[in-house]
Protein backbone atom coordinates (compact mmCIF):
# COMPACT_ATOMS: atom_id res chain seq x y z
CA UNK A 1 0.00 0.00 0.00
CA UNK A 2 1.30 3.66 -0.56
CA UNK A 3 0.34 6.52 1.35
CA UNK A 4 0.39 10.12 0.90
CA UNK A 5 -1.04 14.05 1.79
CA UNK A 6 -1.98 15.71 -0.38
CA UNK A 7 -2.65 19.50 -1.05
CA UNK A 8 -6.79 20.08 -2.77
CA UNK A 9 -8.62 22.87 -3.83
CA UNK A 10 -9.80 24.65 -0.78
CA UNK A 11 -6.15 23.59 0.93
CA UNK A 12 -8.17 20.23 2.71
CA UNK A 13 -5.70 17.56 3.40
CA UNK A 14 -6.32 14.81 3.00
CA UNK A 15 -4.41 11.15 3.49
CA UNK A 16 -5.43 8.29 0.70
CA UNK A 17 -4.10 4.78 0.32
CA UNK A 18 -4.41 2.95 -3.01
CA UNK A 19 -2.89 -0.73 -4.07
CA UNK A 20 0.10 0.04 -6.28
CA UNK A 21 -1.58 -2.47 -9.15
CA UNK A 22 -4.30 -0.88 -11.14
CA UNK A 23 -7.93 -2.48 -12.40
CA UNK A 24 -7.53 -0.11 -15.31
CA UNK A 25 -7.95 -2.72 -17.89
CA UNK A 26 -11.07 -4.16 -16.10
CA UNK A 27 -14.71 -3.94 -17.23
CA UNK A 28 -16.34 -2.65 -14.41
CA UNK A 29 -17.96 0.37 -15.71
CA UNK A 30 -21.32 0.38 -17.58
CA UNK A 31 -22.45 2.62 -20.16
CA UNK A 32 -26.40 2.03 -20.26
CA UNK A 33 -27.03 -1.78 -19.19
CA UNK A 34 -22.89 -2.83 -20.96
CA UNK A 35 -19.96 -3.33 -18.91
CA UNK A 36 -17.06 -1.68 -20.46
CA UNK A 37 -13.58 -0.75 -19.59
CA UNK A 38 -13.35 2.40 -17.39
CA UNK A 39 -11.86 5.27 -18.76
CA UNK A 40 -8.89 5.64 -16.20
CA UNK A 41 -5.13 7.03 -16.80
CA UNK A 42 -2.29 4.30 -16.36
CA UNK A 43 -0.22 4.41 -12.79
CA UNK A 44 2.81 5.74 -15.10
CA UNK A 45 0.50 8.49 -16.38
CA UNK A 46 -0.61 9.68 -12.93
CA UNK A 47 2.91 9.44 -11.32
CA UNK A 48 3.68 12.10 -14.05
CA UNK A 49 1.29 13.86 -13.36
CA UNK A 50 1.86 14.28 -9.87
CA UNK A 51 5.40 15.10 -11.38
CA UNK A 52 3.98 18.00 -13.28
CA UNK A 53 2.17 19.37 -10.28
CA UNK A 54 4.65 19.72 -7.78
CA UNK A 55 6.67 21.40 -10.76
CA UNK A 56 4.37 24.02 -11.50
CA UNK A 57 4.17 25.09 -7.28
CA UNK A 58 8.02 25.15 -7.48
CA UNK A 59 8.03 27.23 -10.57
CA UNK A 60 5.02 29.77 -9.04
CA UNK A 61 7.01 29.68 -5.90
CA UNK A 62 10.58 30.48 -7.29
CA UNK A 63 9.44 32.60 -9.79
CA UNK A 64 10.60 30.71 -13.07
CA UNK A 65 8.85 30.05 -16.42
CA UNK A 66 8.26 26.91 -17.87
CA UNK A 67 5.58 24.82 -19.32
CA UNK A 68 4.26 23.17 -16.42
CA UNK A 69 2.45 20.59 -17.67
CA UNK A 70 3.80 19.86 -20.96
CA UNK A 71 0.75 22.56 -22.49
CA UNK A 72 2.26 26.51 -23.05
CA UNK A 73 -0.58 27.92 -23.47
CA UNK A 74 -2.62 26.95 -20.52
CA UNK A 75 0.81 27.91 -18.64
CA UNK A 76 0.29 31.75 -20.47
CA UNK A 77 -2.69 32.15 -19.76
CA UNK A 78 -2.88 31.31 -16.02
CA UNK A 79 -0.05 33.59 -15.69
CA UNK A 80 2.84 30.74 -14.85
CA UNK A 81 5.35 31.41 -17.47
CA UNK A 82 4.66 34.83 -18.92
CA UNK A 83 5.06 38.50 -16.68
CA UNK A 84 6.24 40.64 -18.77
CA UNK A 85 8.92 42.06 -21.70
CA UNK A 86 11.76 39.50 -22.86
CA UNK A 87 9.79 36.53 -21.58
CA UNK A 88 8.42 33.61 -23.39
CA UNK A 89 6.32 30.29 -22.80
CA UNK A 90 9.52 28.79 -21.45
CA UNK A 91 12.00 31.42 -20.39
CA UNK A 92 11.79 34.27 -18.10
CA UNK A 93 10.04 35.33 -15.02
CA UNK A 94 6.63 34.57 -14.16
CA UNK A 95 6.00 36.98 -11.35
CA UNK A 96 5.54 35.54 -8.24
CA UNK A 97 9.41 35.53 -8.12
CA UNK A 98 8.77 38.87 -7.20
CA UNK A 99 6.58 38.84 -4.61
CA UNK A 100 3.87 40.29 -5.75
CA UNK A 101 1.51 37.54 -5.99
CA UNK A 102 0.17 39.03 -9.33
CA UNK A 103 1.89 38.21 -13.25
CA UNK A 104 1.04 39.78 -15.96
CA UNK A 105 -2.28 38.24 -16.06
CA UNK A 106 -4.09 40.45 -14.03
CA UNK A 107 -3.36 43.33 -16.29
CA UNK A 108 -5.42 41.59 -19.41
CA UNK A 109 -8.74 42.44 -17.44
CA UNK A 110 -9.87 45.87 -18.83
CA UNK A 111 -12.55 47.74 -16.54
CA UNK A 112 -12.21 45.36 -14.19
CA UNK A 113 -15.91 44.47 -12.43
CA UNK A 114 -17.38 45.24 -9.11
CA UNK A 115 -18.09 42.56 -6.07
CA UNK A 116 -18.26 39.15 -7.37
CA UNK A 117 -18.53 39.57 -11.03
CA UNK A 118 -14.77 40.49 -11.23
CA UNK A 119 -14.19 36.79 -10.11
CA UNK A 120 -15.62 35.66 -12.82
CA UNK A 121 -14.18 37.86 -15.23
CA UNK A 122 -11.00 36.82 -14.42
CA UNK A 123 -10.96 33.51 -14.67
CA UNK A 124 -12.58 33.36 -17.88
CA UNK A 125 -9.64 35.51 -19.01
CA UNK A 126 -7.68 32.29 -18.97
CA UNK A 127 -10.18 29.42 -19.47
CA UNK A 128 -12.57 28.77 -22.01
CA UNK A 129 -15.61 30.66 -22.24
CA UNK A 130 -18.91 29.24 -23.79
CA UNK A 131 -21.99 31.40 -25.06
CA UNK A 132 -23.86 28.28 -25.94
CA UNK A 133 -25.26 25.28 -23.16
CA UNK A 134 -25.60 21.98 -23.95
CA UNK A 135 -27.60 21.16 -21.30
CA UNK A 136 -30.50 23.51 -21.37
CA UNK A 137 -30.85 25.75 -18.04
CA UNK A 138 -27.50 24.51 -16.77
CA UNK A 139 -24.50 27.13 -17.71
CA UNK A 140 -21.29 25.72 -18.28
CA UNK A 141 -19.08 28.70 -17.00
CA UNK A 142 -20.25 28.36 -13.53
CA UNK A 143 -20.28 24.56 -13.85
CA UNK A 144 -16.18 25.55 -14.99
CA UNK A 145 -15.81 27.66 -11.42
CA UNK A 146 -17.00 24.66 -9.01
CA UNK A 147 -15.06 22.35 -11.13
CA UNK A 148 -11.98 24.18 -10.60
CA UNK A 149 -12.89 24.41 -6.73
CA UNK A 150 -14.07 20.46 -5.94
CA UNK A 151 -13.17 18.22 -8.46
CA UNK A 152 -9.29 19.23 -9.60
CA UNK A 153 -7.78 17.50 -7.22
CA UNK A 154 -8.82 13.90 -8.39
CA UNK A 155 -10.24 14.77 -12.02
CA UNK A 156 -7.36 17.11 -13.12
CA UNK A 157 -7.29 20.71 -14.74
CA UNK A 158 -7.96 19.60 -18.01
CA UNK A 159 -10.57 16.65 -17.25
CA UNK A 160 -7.98 13.94 -18.13
CA UNK A 161 -8.43 12.12 -14.74
CA UNK A 162 -5.02 12.98 -14.02
CA UNK A 163 -5.03 15.53 -10.48
CA UNK A 164 -2.32 15.31 -8.28
CA UNK A 165 -4.15 12.75 -5.59
CA UNK A 166 -5.54 10.41 -8.52
CA UNK A 167 -2.89 8.02 -8.23
CA UNK A 168 -3.86 7.26 -4.10
CA UNK A 169 -7.23 6.72 -5.42
CA UNK A 170 -8.76 3.54 -6.03
CA UNK A 171 -10.43 2.80 -8.41
CA UNK A 172 -9.18 5.88 -9.94
CA UNK A 173 -10.90 8.85 -11.23
CA UNK A 174 -12.62 9.10 -14.66
CA UNK A 175 -11.49 10.74 -17.59
CA UNK A 176 -14.55 12.94 -18.12
CA UNK A 177 -13.39 13.84 -21.95
CA UNK A 178 -13.87 10.09 -22.93
CA UNK A 179 -16.69 10.79 -25.36
CA UNK A 180 -17.59 7.02 -25.33
CA UNK A 181 -17.86 6.54 -22.14
CA UNK A 182 -18.99 9.82 -20.80
CA UNK A 183 -21.47 10.53 -24.42
CA UNK A 184 -23.75 7.09 -22.93
CA UNK A 185 -24.10 8.78 -19.51
CA UNK A 186 -27.65 10.23 -19.03
CA UNK A 187 -27.65 14.26 -17.23
CA UNK A 188 -29.30 12.78 -14.54
CA UNK A 189 -26.63 10.17 -13.85
CA UNK A 190 -24.19 12.77 -13.85
CA UNK A 191 -26.26 14.68 -11.39
CA UNK A 192 -26.72 11.71 -9.45
CA UNK A 193 -22.91 10.64 -8.75
CA UNK A 194 -21.64 13.90 -7.95
CA UNK A 195 -25.05 15.08 -6.08
CA UNK A 196 -24.75 11.79 -3.94
CA UNK A 197 -21.59 10.60 -4.21
CA UNK A 198 -20.07 6.69 -5.91
CA UNK A 199 -22.81 4.96 -3.36
CA UNK A 200 -26.13 6.81 -5.16
CA UNK A 201 -25.29 5.60 -8.35
CA UNK A 202 -23.57 2.23 -7.25
CA UNK A 203 -20.54 2.62 -7.81
CA UNK A 204 -17.33 3.36 -5.66
CA UNK A 205 -17.20 6.01 -2.59
CA UNK A 206 -14.23 6.94 -3.32
CA UNK A 207 -16.25 9.39 -5.46
CA UNK A 208 -17.47 11.82 -2.81
CA UNK A 209 -21.07 13.14 -2.44
CA UNK A 210 -21.23 17.39 -3.45
CA UNK A 211 -24.28 17.84 -2.33
CA UNK A 212 -23.68 19.82 1.23
CA UNK A 213 -21.14 22.39 -0.56
CA UNK A 214 -22.95 22.56 -3.90
CA UNK A 215 -26.82 23.67 -4.39
CA UNK A 216 -28.72 21.47 -7.17
CA UNK A 217 -28.03 24.12 -9.58
CA UNK A 218 -24.68 24.55 -9.34
CA UNK A 219 -24.53 20.61 -9.50
CA UNK A 220 -26.26 21.09 -13.04
CA UNK A 221 -23.74 23.38 -14.05
CA UNK A 222 -21.18 21.36 -13.82
CA UNK A 223 -22.44 18.95 -15.48
CA UNK A 224 -23.13 21.12 -18.61
CA UNK A 225 -18.68 21.88 -18.63
CA UNK A 226 -18.60 18.15 -18.64
CA UNK A 227 -20.60 17.80 -21.57
CA UNK A 228 -18.83 20.58 -23.22
CA UNK A 229 -15.35 18.71 -22.99
CA UNK A 230 -16.67 15.39 -24.26
CA UNK A 231 -13.14 14.33 -26.54
CA UNK A 232 -11.34 17.44 -25.93
CA UNK A 233 -8.10 16.59 -25.95
CA UNK A 234 -4.96 18.42 -24.96
CA UNK A 235 -4.77 21.54 -26.38
CA UNK A 236 -1.70 22.43 -28.89
CA UNK A 237 -2.39 25.93 -29.33
CA UNK A 238 -4.75 29.35 -27.32
CA UNK A 239 -6.93 28.63 -29.49
CA UNK A 240 -7.68 25.05 -28.98
CA UNK A 241 -7.26 25.96 -25.42
CA UNK A 242 -10.22 28.65 -25.09
CA UNK A 243 -12.32 26.90 -27.82
CA UNK A 244 -13.23 23.27 -26.91
CA UNK A 245 -15.07 21.45 -29.60
CA UNK A 246 -17.39 18.84 -27.63
CA UNK A 247 -18.82 15.92 -29.77
CA UNK A 248 -21.88 15.80 -27.08
CA UNK A 249 -25.15 15.68 -28.66
CA UNK A 250 -28.03 16.96 -26.37
CA UNK A 251 -30.46 14.08 -26.07
CA UNK A 252 -34.02 16.26 -25.77
CA UNK A 253 -35.60 13.08 -23.75
CA UNK A 254 -32.82 14.02 -20.86
CA UNK A 255 -33.61 15.58 -17.74
CA UNK A 256 -32.44 19.01 -17.40
CA UNK A 257 -33.06 22.05 -14.63
CA UNK A 258 -35.99 22.83 -16.59
CA UNK A 259 -37.62 20.06 -16.68
CA UNK A 260 -36.33 17.87 -13.75
CA UNK A 261 -39.42 19.20 -11.46
CA UNK A 262 -41.41 17.01 -13.87
CA UNK A 263 -39.43 14.22 -14.27
CA UNK A 264 -40.20 10.78 -12.24
CA UNK A 265 -36.84 9.87 -12.30
CA UNK A 266 -35.32 12.79 -11.13
CA UNK A 267 -37.84 12.85 -8.26
CA UNK A 268 -36.81 9.46 -7.22
CA UNK A 269 -33.43 10.09 -7.42
CA UNK A 270 -33.39 13.31 -5.82
CA UNK A 271 -34.90 11.45 -2.42
CA UNK A 272 -31.92 8.90 -2.60
CA UNK A 273 -29.77 11.50 -2.69
CA UNK A 274 -31.08 13.87 -0.04
CA UNK A 275 -31.68 10.73 2.09
CA UNK A 276 -28.08 9.40 2.08
CA UNK A 277 -26.19 12.77 2.23
CA UNK A 278 -24.69 13.19 5.55
CA UNK A 279 -26.40 15.40 8.39
CA UNK A 280 -29.13 16.03 5.74
CA UNK A 281 -32.24 14.51 7.72
CA UNK A 282 -35.31 14.84 6.23
CA UNK A 283 -35.51 17.67 3.69
CA UNK A 284 -36.70 17.88 -0.18
CA UNK A 285 -34.79 18.15 -3.17
CA UNK A 286 -32.69 21.04 -2.98
CA UNK A 287 -34.39 22.88 -6.20
CA UNK A 288 -32.71 26.43 -7.27
CA UNK A 289 -31.18 28.45 -4.53
CA UNK A 290 -31.00 32.09 -5.17
CA UNK A 291 -27.05 33.20 -4.57
CA UNK A 292 -23.82 35.02 -5.92
CA UNK A 293 -23.80 34.74 -9.44
CA UNK A 294 -26.03 31.77 -10.26
CA UNK A 295 -29.09 31.84 -12.55
CA UNK A 296 -32.35 30.44 -12.13
CA UNK A 297 -32.54 27.81 -14.85
CA UNK A 298 -35.13 29.81 -16.67
CA UNK A 299 -32.48 32.50 -17.38
CA UNK A 300 -29.11 30.69 -18.07
CA UNK A 301 -29.53 31.08 -21.47
CA UNK A 302 -29.63 34.51 -21.72
CA UNK A 303 -26.22 34.80 -19.47
CA UNK A 304 -24.36 32.28 -21.33
CA UNK A 305 -25.46 34.17 -24.26
CA UNK A 306 -24.33 37.71 -23.12
CA UNK A 307 -20.74 36.00 -21.66
CA UNK A 308 -18.38 37.78 -19.71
Amino acid sequence: MKKAWYLVPLGLLVAVSTPTESVAGEKRCRVGSTRVECPVKTDAQLEKAIDAYEAEGNAMAEGKAGSTYGIAPFDYLTGVGKHSEGTTLTEGDSGYGAGTGKTELWDRVKAPKKGDALYNQWTNNWSPTFKTTLVPGADPNEGKQWYYVYCVGCHGWLLQGDGPNAFYVTPRPRVLVAGDYMNGKTNLELFSVIKGGGEAVDLSPSMPSWGNLMQDQDIWNVVAWIRANADVGPPKSLEDYLNPKSSYKPNPNDVNPLNAAQNADFADAQEMAEATLPGRGVIEGGGYVEGGLRKAPSEVAGKVKGGY
